[in-house]
């Protein structure tokens, strides 16, 4: 005899058939049962509970918007908890690299004075210049400069060549230059 609340194979192939043909209640049914116990595991992670939040519904998010092509192997609760924490870990990581060209960028700013320039500022203006580059460019950057990855990595991570990363890495520097030639 099966435990009360936790559905059967048959019963979760069944709610995941009815959501992959578009079937809201399927969703909502889903969204209701796992969402407070995401949030939670989330919590665990992130410490934050509106970051929690937000993982999570991005998670749900994604499941709905790619309900047609989803192919979940295991239990829907495990899938859930896997995705939630994915999201948690790059968000830290995210966190990490932000923090560390923070640091790196106050390192290097020791040199202008006080009345020259604010520190502050300046890493203020060089995030928001790292966020206006092209997507691609932006992440190709990041990883040479913020994760210390040699091109030839990047280039195999990403299955590209190495001019192709050397020419992204050369477009990234020259917008930066551009956009921050009033502050350096």
């Amino acid at each position: 005899m099966k435990k009360p609340g936790k559905p059967t194979t048959m019963e979760q192939d069944f709610i995941l058939y009815k959501l992959k043909k578009g079937d809201k209640d399927s969703f909502n049914y889903i969204f209701n049962k796992h969402y407070r116990e995401m949030v939670l595991f989330a919590i665990g992670f992130v410490e934050d509970r509106d970051k929690a939040e937000d993982i999570v519904q991005s998670v749900f998010l994604k499941l709905w918007e790619n309900r047609n092509k989803i192919n979940i192997n295991i239990s829907l609760r495990s899938y859930l908890f896997k995705t939630v924490q994915n999201k948690c870990l790059d968000l830290i990581k995210h966190t990490n690299v932000k923090n560390k060209a923070k640091e790196d960028i106050i390192a290097n700013t020791q040199a202008f004075s006080e009345d020259n320039i604010a520190s502050y500022d300046l890493i203020e203006k060089l995030e928001e210049s790292i966020n206006t580059l092209p997507d691609t460019v932006k992440r190709i950057f990041t990883m040479s400069r913020f994760e210390d990855k040699k091109y030839k990595e990047i280039a195999q991570e990403l299955s590209i060549s190495v001019k192709t990363v050397e020419a992204n890495i050369g477009k990234a520097l020259k917008i930066l230059r551009e956009n921050l030639k009033d502050w350096l």
